[in-house]
């Protein structure tokens, strides 16, 4: 606001106060508020709550009074234990298997048990033939491939050594030397069979041994 004057009289007067002067005019002006100074009094004093709203009345139905049926029914017996008896001793087990009377039931077993067991035993019995025979079958295929395919290496080999024994040879080392390695491979081929043979069917590794001596 604006600035105000007033005239300011000392209650003592003389030469030694006031420097001599008997009056003053005092010029008073509201001070400059700075924005950035923290507030200088509590502003987030805090309120006591109000009392709450009184609790929600618990309603109870009257009392009345408790039947016989009621009292039986909440009558709870006491535990009796199957393995101890009063004194905390272990009941031994043909005691306690007859208080049990499991031996007094007739046990039933129904037909349809024996008729289930059957009838997975055939099924078994079934499965494992058709895997024996499906086995068998594959092994007589892959026989006879092997077979097949040692009869073309044989003619091959039999050709190439009539072709041979036909043509002069020019030099007769190294006519030797096939011949040698035709024999190699020949003999490498019987000892892949016979072991082929022996991993297959021994028996027929034996049969075919007894041919050889004869």
């Amino acid at each position: 606001g604006p600035a105000q004057f007033i005239r300011y009289t000392p209650s003592q007067q003389g030469a030694a106060f006031n420097s001599g002067a008997k009056q003053r005019v005092i010029r008073l002006v509201e001070a400059q508020v700075d924005p950035v100074e923290p507030p200088r009094f509590r502003i987030n004093k805090k309120i006591p709550r109000g009392p709450p709203s009184p609790p929600a009345p618990v309603l109870h139905s009257p009392t009345r009074r408790v039947t016989v049926k009621e009292q039986r029914e909440w009558k709870i017996p006491p535990c009796i234990s199957n393995w101890k008896n009063a004194k905390g001793y272990t009941v031994p087990l043909d005691k306690r298997l007859a208080a049990d009377g499991r031996g007094l039931q007739q046990l039933h077993i129904n037909e349809n048990f024996a008729k289930l067991a059957e009838a997975l035993y055939i099924a078994d019995r079934k499965a494992r033939e058709a895997v024996e025979t499906r086995a068998q079958l594959e092994r007589k295929l892959a026989q006879k491939e092997k077979e097949l395919k040692e009869e073309h290496l044989r003619q091959l080999a039999q050709k190439a050594r009539d072709e041979r024994a036909g043509i002069k040879t020019g030099s007769g080392i190294s006519e030797e030397e096939k011949e040698r390695d035709l024999l190699r491979q020949d003999r490498h081929k019987e000892r892949a069979r016979e072991r082929n043979l022996a991993r297959a069917a021994p028996d027929k590794r034996s049969k075919l041994q007894r041919e050889r001596e004869r």
